[in-house]
């Protein structure tokens, strides 16, 4: 072997070391946050789905709780009515519409993945049985009733218990959910032959679940795992549901007082998240109060801070600030929440005016409805520590509402495993805030992983005279010396961004700024005008060396608006540029221009 070739080989060697090491590093500095639960369970599941599984038969249904307890889901109402009664008329013709895309199954192959693993996971949710459920009670027509009953039975049919997406227990969690709900809407509607299997099939289902507990991811699945649970609890009598109702409720209700922060904000700090775990709460407590089963107060009165709080997370028209993993009409509406929320807890959303803040979650902000100005910014941690896995690397960034619409925007989601821009929408460069030696704020990898942290430093902020300034730093996980400073103020002017980087001498400086995709940017001069319809949003970028506008980029992806799971619309970007950072002030300041709302 020559010498040049035995020099490549021991080059490749020492690149396969130094990979091995980084590799080593990542999963070190993933695992060191997780909960001796994370760290056992994981094994455990993995023996579990190599063990005989048996589930017990039957249960004994307790009838005489059913009439209130239907009471209570119809009392709720179909939210969006006309909605529902479209997407029951596609199932029942044989189509299923999830992230966008439409599938004609007819018949229903339950046992096998169609598409993307979300996309059948929402197949195996049910939640079309409550559309079809509901579309019976508005129409009246058995059609949807027959088609319910015959995709339940399908199911029931050909999912072996244990296999496949079926029965993981996300789905199953939901599934229980979907199914009890249509089951108590549709009531005699459905034959008492298919009645009865159902409910052996839910109470195998909650006997599956109760052995399989999503203890090593806990938050949110966790916390859907045991909603599910006490809802078919309520179902029937018993030792087994007695036991789901009664543990289920206790382990629950310490989920509640850690996931829900004092302020009312969801501790994974993502507002469609955030409405989906109220609408769990929600839909849960009302159950339990038709059956006459207590409620603490002290989870009341947090779960009714929880929906305080969405009026800061979700704008009056609905729509949700897309900060980490969020996405319309992925969640409970908030229209739906907070009718929902009424009856039960007697809280509303409240819509800020002047300064705001959820301090706990780390929103700050401020509001100015007669004018349309509207500014939500995310100053908090990834968290939580052992479960980050819908944090995104957009620490200081911000979604801001001029002229009545919105205006900058944070990229939002499209998808999870699989979806080509799942990179993108977590990374610093998918969010209005500031970029560092090119790296990411934290130590994003994989779908839902995240190994080194970025550290909030400080925030705060006041109402100024005539305006309001919010002035916050984080540190990013490469460099523990550097620092991103970021001051927003607000006055008769308008709005001003700016940014310091202290520390990282000589390190490019990205700031980014996107627009949503209604905004249509051209340059003037050193400047840049944004409109819509009339609207009209003067921008001056300052202190930096270049200033570029991206739009729906692919190689790296860049200028990408995904307000909706499956859906990514190309939306301009401007990228204001300091080529070596010398600690000087740079960012943005917008002015309205036109109309005056």
């Amino acid at each position: 072997m020559t010498k040049e070739r035995m020099a490549v080989r021991a080059g490749e060697g020492h690149g396969v070391a130094i990979g091995l090491l980084r590799r080593a590093g990542l999963y070190w500095h993933t695992a060191r946050h997780l909960r001796w639960e994370q760290v056992v369970y994981r094994p455990l599941r993995q023996v579990q789905h190599r063990l005989p599984l048996r589930l017990p038969a039957g249960g004994e249904a307790a009838e005489e709780r059913f009439p209130a307890l239907a009471a209570a889901v119809a009392a709720w109402g179909p939210d969006d009515a006309a909605a529902r009664l479209a997407r029951a008329r596609e199932v029942a013709a044989g189509r299923f519409t999830f992230l966008g895309r439409t599938k004609a199954l007819e018949p229903v192959d339950w046992t096998r993945r169609h598409g993307s693993h979300l996309w059948s996971y929402h197949l195996q949710y049910f939640g079309y049985g409550v559309d079809l459920a509901w579309a019976w009670r508005l129409t009246g027509e058995a059609r949807f009733a027959r088609r319910f009953a015959a995709l339940a039975e399908g199911w029931m049919h050909a999912a072996r218990p244990g296999a496949g997406d079926a029965w993981q227990p996300y789905p199953v969690s939901v599934r229980i959910v979907s199914w009890t709900h249509a089951l108590l809407l549709f009531g005699d509607a459905l034959d008492g032959r298919f009645r009865r299997r159902l409910l052996e099939s839910l109470h195998a289902q909650a006997a599956y679940l109760e052995r399989r507990l999503e203890r090593h991811v806990l938050a949110n699945h966790l916390q859907r795992n045991l909603a599910a649970l006490v809802t078919v609890g309520l179902l029937f009598r018993g030792a087994a549901p007695e036991r789901w109702l009664r543990r289920g409720a206790a382990r629950l209700w310490r989920e509640v007082a850690e996931q829900v922060l004092p302020d009312g904000g969801h501790y994974e700090r993502s507002p469609m998240y955030h409405a989906i775990a109220a609408g769990d709460l929600l839909e849960v407590m009302a159950l339990m109060n038709a059956a006459g089963v207590r409620v603490p107060g002290a989870v009341r009165a947090r779960v009714a801070a929880m929906v305080r709080a969405l009026g800061v997370l979700a704008r009056p028209d609905g729509t949700l600030h897309l900060f980490n993993d969020a996405a319309h009409d992925a969640a409970p509406s908030r229209g739906y929440l907070a009718a929902l929320a009424a009856r039960v807890v007697d809280a509303r959303p409240e819509d800020p005016r002047g300064a705001f803040a959820l301090p706990r979650a780390g929103f700050y902000g401020w509001a100015d409805p007669e004018r349309g100005e509207r500014l939500v910014i995310d100053a908090g941690e990834p968290g939580p520590a052992y479960q980050p896995g819908h944090a995104h690397c957009g620490l200081l960034g911000f979604e801001l509402d001029l002229a009545g619409a919105p205006f900058a925007v944070d990229a939002g989601l499209s998808g999870y495993a699989g979806d080509p821009l799942r990179e993108y929408v977590r990374s610093t460069r998918a969010h209005n805030t500031v970029q560092i030696a090119g790296l990411e704020q934290s130590e994003v990898w994989g779908t839902f992983r995240m190994a080194r942290r970025a550290r909030l430093l400080d925030a705060s902020h006041a109402e100024a005279e005539g305006g309001y300034r919010f002035e916050g730093a984080y540190r990013p996980y490469h460099d523990p010396a550097a620092a991103h400073r970021r001051t927003v103020t607000r006055d008769g002017a308008g709005w001003r961004i700016a940014d310091r980087v202290e520390g990282a001498a000589g390190a490019p400086v990205a700031s980014f700024l996107h627009l949503h995709p209604d905004w249509r940017v051209e340059a003037e001069g050193t400047a840049f005008v944004a409109r819509r319809g009339e609207a009209a949003v003067r921008i001056e970028p300052f202190g930096g060396d270049a200033v570029r506008v991206a739009v729906g980029e692919r190689e790296p992806a860049q200028g990408w608006y995904c307000p909706r799971l499956g859906t990514a619309v190309p939306a301009p970007v401007l990228v204001l540029a300091i080529e070596r950072n010398d600690g000087r002030e740079c960012g943005w300041t917008f002015r309205v221009l036109s109309p005056d709302p």
